[in-house]
């Protein structure tokens, strides 16, 4: 294995970063999503990715926060 330590490869999903593999893995369907140009925050829905949307407040796009 590479450390040699018996640990080996990352074998679930979870290990690896999530199923999406994004930097934030297992975020769930709760918190808030929020835009990048005034900071406006909603609440995020489940299964519609915060980067869909656009800010109600001034039109730009939206992040998961």
């Amino acid at each position: 294995m590479p450390g040699k330590d018996g640990a080996g490869p990352p074998n679930t999903a979870a290990q690896r970063g999530g199923r999406m593999g994004g930097a934030r893995p297992g975020a769930g369907p709760s918190g808030e999503c929020v835009c990048t140009r005034c900071g406006a925050k909603v609440p995020h829905k489940a299964g519609v990715p915060c980067n869909n949307l656009n800010c109600p407040e001034c039109g730009a796009k939206m992040t998961r926060g």
